[in-house]
């Protein structure tokens, strides 16, 4: 789907500190200085693990409360968070909300439960179903540290009552290194311990300086609206029930929109400026050869190859400080991040895959926040269900989804394989010509001592410069490995659209929509290294 513009925000980036919550249930709120521990806690996320604590005070970033919702500790921090302006609340559930309002332990808990939901317009997502109530917990629990850039935890340091319990929480947090608050507790007194903060997470999170600085910059690039308007349709909704899913669509597009359109504009300037040195440098050559070879007195004429290089310097100091090549390669990343959370709205899926840390990519700088801005779109997204009739779901992530990327893919082949073709025959064939032309100098046919055919000497230097050009070029644009990539990857999408074509239930579709993202992932994130390396350099 096309929604035709981007709206007020046009598609920019809002990200939200994420503070996750799991502790005891028989908590009272009166108990001897929980609520001052649970105010500290919050306040030293807010001062030690955002970049800049005034925003999220101004509430120009949001805090969110991630939780169940649970009685006791869940509420009472989750209430702490939702003080600060702007603050969320997005809700996990273990089970369907009658079924766990039975663990609860009164009528007016209950309503609590429902005034903390209802009030605060809350996002609610309920885990798939599981083998017992324990792992219910347990995979409820999961998900919550999985969505939090840190972790506040109520507990007494016993082991878990049950599973899922606090104790077990708190060691998968542990695993997964995510900054903890840990708040011990006993019968008489409750105590912030920050020592499990790790200090590698102490200005390294998703909100860091660095981190935002390339957000600010990402969300700050203007737009136009004849480029937006140009993109493809998104989703082609017509005559299908995908006519329902005009919420989840609009929610994606824009922020699709601004990384695809961000991205051609900064591949194109980077292609352009690569392009321009490629070009410069044999005109280097030519200018230095013409005033050796035609006007060896005119020594001034010299000048001109000295203002040439003088432009390629000037061009490349440009352009690596405008990071035109890193803006273009982070903003594709997240496009084609953006691109399968849309398909995997459609499924219904509720929790994504834990992504693993990329050599090179996770980074808390440079492109690092990609990973953390696909979340923060997934997880404000609008909640979908999906149609009973599968069949239908599964021709749409066939036809719109995987069938396109195969069949892009299936183009990119070609084209890289031709064009790597025709750089190889131009390079050979002008080195060719030079060897032709330094052959028929040593002859002597090129002229005589008395009526030297200088051209000859002309071409023999400036021709294995330019060959060198053109073979920089190919090589810098290395279009062999980006062919046998996509040659690749295209059978990788053969092999899911047979899984997802062969999907019987809901839950088999959207584990093969599971699996071709995590391919589609994994693809990118091999591109991305690959071109990531493909930084403009001086033609040598």
């Amino acid at each position: 789907m096309n929604s035709g513009g981007l709206g007020g925000d046009q598609g920019k980036i809002a990200l939200s500190l994420r503070i996750g919550i799991t502790g005891h249930r028989d908590i009272s709120p009166d108990h001897h200085g929980l609520a001052t521990e649970i105010a500290n806690a919050v306040e030293y996320i807010v001062q030690r693990l955002a970049a800049d604590p005034d925003r999220i005070r101004s509430g120009e970033t949001a805090l969110t409360a991630v939780s169940s919702l649970a009685e006791g500790a869940d509420r009472l921090v989750a209430r702490e968070i939702l003080k600060y302006p702007g603050s969320r609340l997005e809700i996990v559930l273990p089970l369907p909300p009658a079924d766990y309002c039975q663990d609860f332990t009164s009528a007016a808990s209950v309503e609590e439960f429902e005034e903390l939901r209802k009030r605060h317009h809350a996002t609610t997502d309920t885990m798939p179903a599981a083998g017992s109530r324990g792992q219910a917990y347990e995979l409820a629990g999961h998900a919550v540290v999985d969505r939090s850039d840190a972790l506040i935890v109520v507990w007494d340091g016993k082991p878990a009552r049950g599973r899922g319990g606090t104790a077990e929480i708190y060691a998968y947090a542990r695993r997964w290194q995510v900054p903890i608050l840990l708040i011990s507790i006993d019968h008489h007194s409750a105590k912030l311990d920050t020592d499990h903060v790790p200090e590698a997470a102490r200005g390294s999170t998703p909100l860091s300086g660095e981190s935002m600085k390339w957000l600010d910059q990402y969300d700050n690039e203007d737009l136009k609206e004849p480029a937006v308007a140009a993109l493809p349709p998104f989703l082609d909704t017509t005559g299908s029930w995908l006519e329902s899913s005009t919420g989840l669509a609009g929610h994606i597009w824009p922020y699709f929109a601004r990384a695809d359109v961000l991205a051609t504009r900064f591949q194109r300037r980077w292609f352009f400026a690569t392009r321009l040195l490629f070009t410069l440098a044999p005109l280097a050559i030519l200018a230095v050869a013409a005033q050796v070879t035609f006007a060896p007195d005119r020594v001034g004429y010299a000048w001109f190859e000295f203002a040439i290089l003088v432009v390629i310097i000037a061009v490349l100091i440009a352009v690596r400080r405008a990071r035109w090549h890193q803006r273009w390669v982070s903003g594709r990343y997240l496009a084609e991040q953006i691109r399968s959370l849309m398909f995997l709205g459609l499924t219904g899926i509720v929790t994504l895959d834990k992504p693993a840390p990329a050599a090179g990519h996770r980074d808390a700088g440079e492109s690092g926040w990609t990973e953390r801005a696909a979340s923060e779109i997934w997880f404000t997204r609008p909640r979908l269900q999906p149609p009973a009739e599968i069949s239908a779901l599964t021709k749409v992530l066939y036809e719109q989804w995987i069938k396109k990327q195969h069949d892009y893919h299936v183009r990119v082949t070609r084209t890289y394989r031709a064009r790597s073709t025709r750089f190889q025959v131009a390079a050979i064939a002008l080195f060719g010509l030079s060897a032709l032309f330094a052959l028929l100098h040593s002859l002597g046919v090129a002229g005589t001592a008395h009526r030297p055919f200088k051209w000859w000497d002309f071409l023999a230097i400036v021709i294995p410069g330019v060959a060198a050009a053109l073979g920089g070029y190919g090589a810098q644009r290395d279009f062999v490995r980006h062919a046998e990539r996509s040659r690749l990857f295209a059978a990788t999408l053969d092999s899911a659209s047979d899984r997802l074509l062969r999907a019987a239930t809901l839950p088999e579709v959207q584990q093969a929509a599971l699996g071709v993202s995590r391919a589609m992932r994994s693809e990118a994130t091999d591109w991305y290294t690959v071109v990531h390396s493909q930084d403009v350099e001086l033609p040598s």
